[in-house]
């Protein structure tokens, strides 16, 4: 199986390290393609074969689109005509509901389309469907996040604040984005965070599992200043990578007769984090575990506990909080 990685930031170059260093997946060709061919030849030189340089023309059996979010929906197009199976790891709000919109075309082209396939959607969809495990009922799932990858997750992150977040309530509501403080806890070494709301993807790919739910929202951490400088343009150049990153998922419902919750989350850089997702899921696609069709997100496709055991694999850790 030959994987083409467009874009060579720091999700892009991560996904390119694991591959070149886990010969148990058998991946033949690795191309690699970004705006600026210099970090593309770097990369094929640091790791030699089988990385090489590729185009946006390569034949490769599963495309990575890497690139910065917003950008993906019009380079999915492109390689959804060639019936590529794809894999994108944007957490813009239009990027996903366009992405979602090409299940028809992904049908006729006998082909796979996931979106959101990074921390944040994506690594919070699959823990959403692990803490739901035993509920006769799910009535509310619950994301947040904390922590930018390189810098256009950086950029991605500013602008989520000062537009309009998407909220499920029995129904799609539209909320201002920077609203809604709630102090939520992660894993160590984040610990506690005040997040608010957000243009954030999560609550269109969750509502697809969890059609049921009375409430789906997702939330990310900022401090003061971000919130009241996202109308602006940044203040200060992002800087090349976070090195906190958690997501936290709480989901409540009812088991039997009684009212209950279950909160899971997982730790790692955000960069090293959506890079292990990525990975985790080409193992599924070069195993032949994946045989959907169509456009769908992550949590649709994958077994929820094999998955997170890979993911956990690619130094990411996963708990559970037991409260008292």
């Amino acid at each position: 199986m030959d994987v083409l990685i467009v874009g060579a930031g720091v999700v892009g170059a991560g996904v390119v390290d694991r591959l070149a260093n886990t010969p148990s997946i058998p991946v033949g060709r690795v191309a690699v393609v970004d705006r600026n061919p210099d970090r593309a030849w770097q990369l094929a030189e640091q790791y030699g074969s089988p990385v090489t340089v590729g185009s946006l023309d390569d034949s490769a059996d599963v495309v990575v689109l890497a690139t910065a979010s917003g950008s993906q929906a019009r380079l999915a197009r492109r390689f959804l005509a060639r019936g590529r199976a794809m894999l994108s790891t944007s957490d813009s709000v239009a990027d996903v509901r366009r992405l979602l919109g090409m299940h028809g075309a992904a049908q006729r082209q006998n082909t796979l389309v996931v979106a959101g396939v990074g921390m944040a959607p994506g690594l919070s969809d699959v823990l959403a469907g692990r803490a739901a495990e035993g509920f006769d009922r799910v009535t509310e799932v619950h994301v947040a996040k904390f922590g930018t990858g390189g810098p256009a997750c950086a950029r991605q992150h500013h602008k989520a604040l000062s537009s309009l977040a998407l909220e499920w309530r029995g129904g799609w509501k539209q909320r201002p984005g920077g609203s809604g403080r709630e102090l939520c806890w992660f894993p160590s070494p984040v610990d506690a965070a005040d997040c608010y709301r957000a243009a954030l993807p999560d609550p269109m790919l969750l509502v697809r599992k969890f059609s049921g739910a009375d409430r789906i929202t997702a939330r990310m951490a900022a401090t003061r200043r971000d919130r009241f400088s996202s109308w602006l343009p940044m203040l200060r150049p992002p800087h090349p990578e976070g090195k906190l990153g958690a997501v936290r998922v709480e989901v409540r419902g009812q088991k039997g007769q009684k009212w209950t919750g279950r909160i899971l989350g997982a730790s790692a850089p955000p960069g090293t984090a959506t890079a292990a997702v990525v990975m985790g899921t080409i193992e599924l696609f070069a195993g032949g575990q994946l045989r959907h069709v169509g456009a769908m997100g992550l949590s649709e496709v994958v077994d929820t506990a094999e998955f997170l055991d890979a993911v956990e694999g690619q130094k990411v850790v996963c708990e559970e909080f037991a409260g008292a």
